[in-house]
């Protein structure tokens, strides 16, 4: 991800949780309203791999566009939606620790005019410390 955005921010946890267990969630997109409580629905056309498109449907928002830039299964993916001026890129990394944890980061760049970025970006990441818990939470409880 580039440094030179207009808004960046990041938030990581560590959990006790495989990434197997989250990367199963991330890559079935109509679990996403399960963990992200803004979600209403998401599609994606094709397989969860780097170029696949679809659309995402957020609370009170209109339906948005996405491509998936990166995957890597297990590891990472980066999606990228066009809003308006802006290009938002949201980046999911999964980093299994030597203790056994999986540090999960979730890191957010927007691209376009500075005041429309640093107005629209604490609204996009207000809630990732507990759309991240929700993850965790449910990818806990479908791999007992």
């Amino acid at each position: 991800m580039l440094t030179s955005a207009p808004y960046l921010y990041s938030h990581t946890i560590e959990a006790d949780v495989s990434a197997a267990a989250v990367w199963s969630l991330y890559a079935d997109v109509t679990t996403w309203p399960l963990w992200d409580a803004q979600a209403e629905w998401v599609t994606r056309d094709g397989e969860f791999a780097t170029g696949a498109t679809g659309t995402m449907k957020f609370e009170d928002q209109p339906p948005l566009s996405y491509r998936l830039v990166t995957v890597d299964p297990e590891r990472k993916f980066l999606d990228e939606t066009p809003v308006g001026d802006l290009v938002v890129r949201v980046s999911h990394l999964l980093e299994p620790l030597p203790s056994g944890r999986l540090r999960i980061t979730y890191s957010v760049e927007i691209d376009g005019p500075e005041e429309q970025a640093k107005e629209i970006g604490p609204l996009i990441t207000a809630d990732f410390p507990e759309t991240i818990a929700a993850l965790v939470s449910l990818a806990k409880e479908r791999s007992q």
